[in-house]
């Protein structure tokens, strides 16, 4: 049985309401200024052989210090799975270690190594330069409103109840 393709738009966005048309082009811009910064910052993370979640983890690190696999996992959004192979390849690459925690011998604390730290050091740097530069087009009260406003979304976002299940 040979599937019929479609020959034109499916559905029209003229038609629905106002409100429903502004939130989805939010949705829309969000996604792309969010795809061009990230898209820009995994090119340049390669110079350093770091893939965006093992920066992410890093960095974490860094400026919060040693923290246990779930709660790295809750800052970056990652699954504990994500974390752990995550965890895995920077710990193959000497730029972290799991050290058992005193209190609770069935838990590993995560730790930069020195070589981490040097690491993240010489490119936390860059990588703040290019968010400055990024964001420069807006003024300080822009930013702080903006930043506001995405933190409203974002909380409303946790406390939303399961989403609905479409039949296929």
């Amino acid at each position: 049985m040979k599937a019929r393709l479609t020959t034109g738009t499916l559905l029209d966005r003229e038609s629905y309401p106002d409100g429903r048309k502004e939130a989805l082009k939010l949705w829309v811009v969000l996604a792309r200024c969010f795809n061009s910064f990230a898209q820009n910052e995994a090119h340049h993370l390669k110079a350093f052989d770091l893939t965006p979640p093992q920066f992410g983890v890093l960095e974490t690190l860094a400026h919060l210090g040693p923290m246990k696999m779930c709660e790295i996992g809750m800052k970056l959004l990652m699954s504990g799975a994500n974390v752990t192979g995550v965890v895995d390849r920077l710990e193959k690459k000497g730029l972290v270690r799991r050290a058992l925690e005193a209190e609770d011998r069935r838990m590993f604390r995560i730790h930069l190594t020195e070589e981490g730290g040097k690491l993240i050091a010489k490119f936390f740097p860059i990588h703040a330069g290019r968010i400055e530069a990024f964001t420069s087009v807006l003024t300080s009260k822009e930013k702080r409103v903006l930043t506001d406003l995405l933190k409203k979304l974002g909380r409303a976002q946790r406390h939303e109840a399961e989403p609905e299940r479409v039949q296929a």
